[in-house]
């Protein structure tokens, strides 16, 4: 119980240290602190839309990726069946 009453005193005693703080900002303090607030969210902001624009670029490599893989080997498939027509037919093109 004791260490309960203590942790209490701590955050009541910061609580009142924060709100006295806050009651002495100047106007260029308070503008300072907005700046440097919206500057956090900014950058927070930026690097959720990098890591999302990266996984989408990852998945559209991967699929571009197939796509190439399957013209490739539809390309390479054509060409077997060009080359097995021709030796059917006994001629060659």
């Amino acid at each position: 119980m004791d260490v309960i009453d203590r942790l209490w005193s701590w955050v009541i005693y910061s609580y009142s240290t924060v709100l006295m703080g806050i009651g002495m900002m100047t106007q260029r303090e308070w503008l300072a602190t907005g700046g440097l607030v919206i500057g956090l969210i900014a950058a927070a902001l930026g690097e959720i839309h990098r890591r999302r624009v990266a996984r989408s670029q990852a998945t559209t490599n991967a699929l571009l990726a197939q796509l190439v893989d399957a013209v490739r080997s539809d390309a390479e498939n054509r060409q077997d069946v060009k080359a097995l027509i021709s030796e059917l037919k006994g001629g060659h093109r």
